[in-house]
């Protein structure tokens, strides 16, 4: 059992009470429907998703686990950051993006 700070779980929780989490969470999945519409790519890293978007990495790292748990992003093959050149396990919407043209839509 991991051993969580009473300030983390006040403000857990008033992210919660304020939507704070709901509104992270819907404009992240939209950055990563631009990011995947906008180049020929069908997955996004962590870092990709803080480039476009401001967030800071903490919020984007736990909307995306949660994102994940609640089905709505899959994680993909690992491969190399286009931000930080490191390897990560990137992620996409559950829902395949398919190319139309020379780029990708999400459809579903």
């Amino acid at each position: 059992m991991t051993n969580v700070r009473l300030t983390s779980k006040i403000a857990y929780r008033e992210i919660t009470e304020n939507n704070t989490r709901t509104s992270q969470a819907e404009k992240i999945m939209n950055f990563i429907d631009t990011i995947i519409t906008g180049n020929a790519s069908t997955d996004v890293s962590l870092r990709e998703i803080q480039k476009v978007s401001n967030l800071d990495i903490n919020a984007i790292s736990g909307r995306v686990n949660e994102l994940k748990k609640d089905g709505k992003l899959v994680e993909c093959e690992k491969r190399k950051c286009k931000v930080t050149g490191r390897l990560i396990t990137p992620v996409r919407p559950s829902v395949s993006p398919v190319l139309i043209g020379d780029h990708y839509r999400m459809f579903g």
